[in-house]
């Protein structure tokens, strides 16, 4: 399962990273209300989901974030894709995104039916994967985590709470946003960062799945999901070492 993931992604971060170079795959194909979908992120997404049915032929089913579900066959396997997270950056050419996949044995369709991910961080080039097999690599190599770091990603609203802002001021915590929510929870997870907090209910399952999926296997990482866990669920999340999951979200 892992290599044909990491495999499947590697063959769309190639993609990913050569349209980016020429500035390709900007242009907005629809408009969503609170997002767009671009030519870059459909072209992602199908490259992937025709990967995912050539190698998976008995039967699946993806969870995409442009056009939803698709099906085939016995269904029995789940996957979980965000083609680029990540894509303002991309269209304004900052060169931080991610494409995210994580997969499982199909069971009652939520975040705890994956099992296996891969998230490929651009253009740094690095490669994330997890299985249950093997734990969490980077690059092919067990992660070593970091532990002092006084980092913390932050996702800030207008209704951001002024309780959560003074707890992050009193632990001397310095916030930072990358505009990839993916990127910046496998960097937590890595211990790059203390933690990672997004209260909007605004992010998706879809999102975060495949760095959710990688940092199961990490010791001492912790998080807490307020919605359902469904892939096109709206969330907010709290995550990171054990004391300031534990500190924040009381």
């Amino acid at each position: 399962m892992l290599g044909i993931l990491e495999a499947v992604v590697a063959r769309a971060s190639q993609y990913l990273l050569d349209s980016f170079k020429k500035g390709r795959g900007v242009e907005i194909i629809l408009d969503k209300g609170d997002d767009v979908t671009r030519e870059i992120d459909l072209a992602i997404e199908e490259l992937v989901y025709y990967m995912l049915k050539e190698n998976f032929r008995e039967g699946g089913v993806l969870y995409a974030e442009e056009r939803g579900v698709y099906r085939w066959g016995d269904e029995r396997y789940m996957f979980v894709l965000d083609p680029l997270d990540g894509s303002l950056n991309y269209t304004v050419g900052i060169p931080i995104f991610a494409i995210s996949l994580a997969a499982g044995k199909y069971r009652e369709g939520t975040l705890g039916d994956l099992e296996y991910a891969t998230v490929s961080i651009l253009p740094m080039g690095d490669i994330y994967t997890a299985s249950p097999e093997l734990g969490a690599r980077k690059n092919g190599r067990p992660i070593k985590r970091r532990r002092k770091s006084n980092i913390v990603f932050v996702a800030i609203s207008n209704g951001f709470p002024d309780k959560t802002c003074e707890i992050l001021r009193k632990m001397g915590l310095k916030g930072r946003s990358l505009g990839s929510s993916a990127a910046e929870l496998i960097y937590t997870a890595e211990g790059i960062a203390k933690g990672f907090v997004d209260l909007r209910g605004r992010l998706r399952v879809l999102d975060i799945a495949g760095a959710l999926t990688f940092s199961k296997y990490i010791p001492g990482f912790k998080y807490v999901i307020y919605g359902q866990q469904y892939p096109d669920s709206r969330i907010s999340i709290i995550a990171g070492d054990e004391d300031f999951v534990d500190a924040v979200s009381n």
